[in-house]
């Protein structure tokens, strides 16, 4: 079995995706709070190297680089992506935004890999990535399809209609999403919507109207029908009474091989 080359570990010395300042991330972990642009990874160096915006250090080591093996390619590459319509160069092959989440290449040599990230995200620093790599023409690695992405969007007071949580779930099987008012008082109104083509937006089932959370209320929200893009929309209920509030997500990929 050749080797395997996956995320370093690392301290993470600032906040995104969930993960607190200054937090160790092992070797193996995943990498969240990634920005839209363009993920690079050096597999002869050994780096990782996130676009601007992302959770410092944006340049991280791989456990392994090809330069202390004396190699000068790998052969093999599993790659998840929270978003579906991200795109992959793998050396000098691209593949296609094809709504999948996981992607693997074998017996194809490369050195290379840069992962470019759609802006599809609301708010944007929340995609994530994991990556195996080998030197063996097949990968000697078991790499999932069933995955899933969650995070959480803290506490924010809106006082106008404002999309506070945007994604494309379009390779996602089910989205649950809870919206708590941790306000001490006031009241909002949210509404959770869908589009199939990101720009024209429909209020999902039972959201025709704004459902109204009191304060300490919240709204648990699980999908039943598959659509491409969903959102959380969030207004004050009354105009210079925001409410403070918390949005938790998770969304399971857990059948199939694609999307929509």
């Amino acid at each position: 079995m050749g080797s395997l080359f996956t995320t370093g570990r690392v301290t993470q010395s600032s906040t995104g995706g969930g993960v607190a300042s200054g937090t160790v991330l092992p070797a193996g972990t995943e990498i969240t709070g990634i920005t839209s642009g363009a993920v690079f990874l050096d597999f002869v160096a050994g780096t990782i190297t996130l676009p601007a915006g992302s959770p410092t250090p944006l340049v991280r080591p791989m456990q392994k680089n090809l330069n202390d093996l004396g190699l000068n390619q790998c052969q093999s590459i599993g790659i998840w992506v929270s978003d579906a319509d991200a795109i992959c160069q793998i050396g000098s092959a691209v593949t296609l935004a094809d709504h999948n989440l996981s992607r693997v290449v074998n017996n194809y040599g490369f050195s290379n890999v840069t992962i470019t990230i759609p802006a599809n995200s609301t708010p944007d620093a929340t995609n994530q990535i994991f990556f195996m790599g080998s030197t063996d023409n097949w990968l000697g690695y078991a790499f999932p399809k069933i995955s899933h992405q969650r995070g959480k969007i803290d506490s924010a007071s809106v006082d106008a209609v404002t999309t506070v949580l945007s994604k494309h779930v379009g390779a996602y099987n089910q989205f649950i999403i809870t919206t708590y008012n941790n306000d001490g008082a006031n009241s909002l109104d949210m509404q959770v919507q869908f589009s199939e083509d990101g720009s024209t937006w429909f209020a999902d089932s039972g959201y025709a109207g704004s459902v109204t959370l009191a304060a300490g209320a919240f709204d648990a929200y699980a999908s039943s029908i598959e659509h491409h893009f969903i959102r959380v929309v969030i207004n004050s209920t009354s105009a210079g009474n925001s409410a403070d509030f918390e949005v938790f997500y998770n969304f399971v990929k857990d059948k199939g091989d694609s999307g929509l």
